[in-house]
This record gives C-alpha cells, sequence and structure tokens, in this order.
C-alpha cells in the first residue's frame, strides 16, 4: 500500500498522486513514462474516510 500525502491542487481542491508503477501496470503509461491516450478518473466518495476511484478513457479517435 502507498501512502500519498494530500496536496492542494488550487481552486479550492485538493490532490493526491497515483503511484507510476500502478499506472504502468494498468497500461496508462507508455514506455518513457508518459501518459498514453486521454484519462479520466470518477472519484466517489463512499464515507469513513473512504474513495474509490475509477479510471475511464476517452477514445480521441472519434
Amino acid at each position: 500500500m502507498a501512502i500519498r500525502k494530500l496536496q492542494e491542487v488550487g481552486g479550492g481542491s485538493t490532490g493526491v498522486t497515483i503511484p507510476k508503477d500502478d499506472l504502468v501496470l494498468e497500461e496508462v503509461l507508455d514506455k518513457d513514462g508518459q501518459l498514453d491516450g486521454d484519462y479520466h478518473a470518477h472519484v466517489n466518495y463512499e464515507g469513513e474516510g473512504e474513495w474509490t476511484l475509477k479510471l475511464i478513457e476517452f477514445d480521441t479517435d472519434e
């Protein structure tokens, strides 16, 4: 389990980073460690300090 610090990201929002190793496992990053596609994330507050995150890929070729 990776422990990440919450960070101010501006605009009244707070963010947290996703470990690159996990993004490689999901094939979100290319061989150079750069994002390979147009991704968004659906974040859902589950309650009691728990959130879920679901990765969503948008097809930019349409």
